[in-house]
């Protein structure tokens, strides 16, 4: 398995902060859109963190830069079970179950 560079986390990143905001809009339950709301908050943080970095950089390997990142990792893991059970659109929760398990990828050291 090759290591993912900045240019792939950045595109799983993106996909995955709109799937969670598709899930936040999706969800009627309060519970499930604060879950929806950290696990975004806290991806924006590491979005934000990747936007300083220039294009040149890109094509390093990808490391975390924000320690809360590895909280998301947990919640994901955590989500990934239940996904058909919280989140009900058939097409984000596709969306989602592709996008999980390669975001965690990025998160393994």
């Amino acid at each position: 398995m090759s290591k993912k560079n900045v240019a792939d986390a950045l595109h799983i990143f993106y996909e995955l902060n709109a799937a969670f905001c598709d899930a936040y809009w999706e969800t009627n339950s309060i519970n499930q859109k604060d879950r929806f709301f950290a696990m975004k908050s806290i991806l924006q943080d590491e979005l934000d963190e990747l936007h300083k970095l220039s294009l040149q950089d890109h094509v390093y390997p990808y490391e975390p830069i924000n320690p809360s990142l590895l909280q998301l990792s947990d919640k994901l893991r955590a989500l990934l079970p239940e996904l058909h059970d919280c989140v009900y659109r058939p097409q984000t929760s596709i969306r989602l179950a592709e996008l999980i398990p390669n975001a965690c990828e990025l998160f393994e050291l």
